[in-house]
């Protein structure tokens, strides 16, 4: 039997037809690029919004939940209860409000000191008044009446208090160095200068008493 590959007996002949690739519009292509960058701009934008509103929403429910929080806060500390949500009084709450508000009172015992400290800093060497020992913000927690007040532990007391606060920034080395640069004799040769005559070589010496007290702390914290 005679069979066959191709083509079966009587089909008429094959005939190749070239076809003419598609070549490509430029212009076409030029539009659908420009369409799909501003489709993409547009995708963007509308991303950028949305993140945009979403941390405006954060932050308005921060500043709401904060206000609540601090109204809470007033309002156990002047004797209030805390209540849930069907009116009932809720104790754990409050007691961890009276816990905040024991931290809160610590922390600014602690803090307020520094701050005036600071301010009384500033106060005395942008004076150009006379000075007398009572003048000078001494790094102790209690304003001493003489030299022996000056004591390596009240210093470091109150140099190393403000680190005791939630929010603190730096470190024991940092603060040392910092009341180091302050109180070195050099610094404050012009405060000195200002102390009246009577109290110049007291002034001095407490001057030195916090410097070698200083020197000292940092000696200790170098070897922790």
């Amino acid at each position: 039997m005679t069979g066959y590959l191709a083509f079966p007996p009587g089909s008429p002949p094959f005939r190749f037809q070239y076809v003419q690739p598609l070549v490509p519009d430029p212009e076409e292509l030029k539009r659908q690029a420009e369409l799909e960058t501003q489709q993409r701009i547009k995708a963007e934008a509308w991303e950028a919004r949305c993140r945009r509103d979403a941390e405006i929403r954060r932050k308005r429910l921060e500043r709401e939940e904060a206000a609540a929080r601090l109204g809470e806060l007033d309002w156990v500390r002047s004797g209030g209860l805390i209540r849930d949500d069907h009116g009932y009084v809720d104790m754990a709450r409050t007691e961890m409000y009276r816990a905040e508000i024991r931290i809160i009172d610590e922390e600014k015992r602690l803090i307020d000191p520094w701050n005036a400290y600071e301010k009384s800093w500033r106060i005395v060497t942008t004076s150009d008044r006379p000075i007398k020992w009572s003048d000078i913000p001494w790094p102790v927690h209690k304003h001493p009446t003489t030299v022996d007040e000056l004591t390596e532990d009240a210093i470091a007391e109150f140099i190393f208090s403000p680190l005791k606060v939630r929010a603190a920034t730096g470190t024991r080395k940092e603060k040392i160095r910092a009341s180091l640069l302050r109180w070195h004799p050099d610094k404050l040769s012009s405060v000195l200068a200002r102390v009246i005559n009577e109290e110049k070589e007291l002034v001095r010496e407490g001057v030195n008493t916090v410097c070698i007290a200083l020197r000292k702390l940092q000696d200790d914290d170098a070897r922790l």
